[in-house]
């Protein structure tokens, strides 16, 4: 478990914590995109996504 960093280790969390919902530690957060939950540390290094939505959105060979 992680500690939320909203709360900066004081336990005043609250039900309506995006991150820990109330929990003070958390171990997955939602994808940004698709709200599929994804382990804290793959959250971290995918910049908020899950791994498909991760190449979806930066996928170089698509055209806008």
């Amino acid at each position: 478990m992680t500690e939320c960093p909203n709360h900066g280790g004081n336990f005043d969390c609250n039900p309506f914590c995006p991150v820990c919902e109330g929990n003070q530690e958390y171990e997955t957060l939602p994808c940004q995109t698709c709200g599929t939950p994804v382990p804290a540390d793959i959250h971290a290094e995918e910049l908020g996504f899950c791994i498909p939505c991760q190449h979806e959105y930066f996928d170089n060979d698509k055209e806008n």
